[in-house]
């Protein structure tokens, strides 16, 4: 029994459709690599053990949630859904007793 054939994926043929799928491609480029930005700063956050650092990464992982959803890469309200929950995070972190 041989593979299921792969499907030939339709090129654009008008000026106009070629000039929408370069656009396309740049934006999503570009959209992933923010959403790597925010990853990495989440990533960080959660990693980070010396809780002096943590206020200071808090606003830096705000920032870049907040520039990702100015750039609509992420709904709003799951920024704010974002920040809420980092800032619950990090409270806790720091009023727990140091073990």
């Amino acid at each position: 029994m041989a593979a299921p054939a792969k499907k030939k994926k339709k090129t654009a043929r008008s000026k106009t459709a070629l000039k929408r799928q370069r656009q396309i491609a740049r934006r999503r480029a570009r959209n992933l690599e923010w959403k790597a930005k925010l990853r990495q700063a989440l990533r960080q956050l959660r990693k980070e053990n010396d809780l002096t650092k943590l206020p200071e990464l808090l606003r830096s992982t705000h920032s870049v949630i907040d520039r990702v959803a100015r750039r609509r890469i992420i709904h709003p309200n799951k920024a704010a859904r974002y920040k809420s929950r980092l800032a619950h995070y990090v409270a806790q972190r720091l009023s727990a007793p140091a073990v």
